[in-house]
């Protein structure tokens, strides 16, 4: 019964696993709208594949299950920008902690 409640998320070939409640927790954004129909969804598999930035979504999923926005460093700002927009998040986010690194490299783009 706690299958039912999971989701698996293939990102750029990078397995994640997750609830559908962890999802759900950040309203209005494309991981809280999956559904079966979904032409990224694969039925064999039962998973969502998506060909973006694996490491950037590590941080996105993060996000959703703790509620803090951090930056990773191994990115440069506007692929972080472009990678959060794909997933409907608000850069704003980023937490107090990340900021400044990742406002340096945002304006050197």
């Amino acid at each position: 019964m706690d299958g039912e409640n999971r989701i698996i998320l293939n990102v750029g070939g990078i397995r994640y696993e997750t609830y559908k409640a962890t999802l759900k927790k950040i309203p209005a954004t494309r991981l809280s709208r999956l559904t079966e129909a979904l032409a990224n969804y694969d039925p064999v598999l039962n998973e969502y594949f998506f060909d973006r930035h694996p490491g950037v979504f590590a941080q996105v999923l993060n996000y959703y299950r703790t509620g803090k926005l951090h930056y990773p460093t191994d990115v440069c700002g506007p692929l972080f920008e472009e990678e959060l927009e794909f997933w409907g998040l608000d850069s704003n986010q980023v937490e107090p902690c990340c900021w400044s690194t990742y406002s340096v490299h945002r304006d050197t783009q």
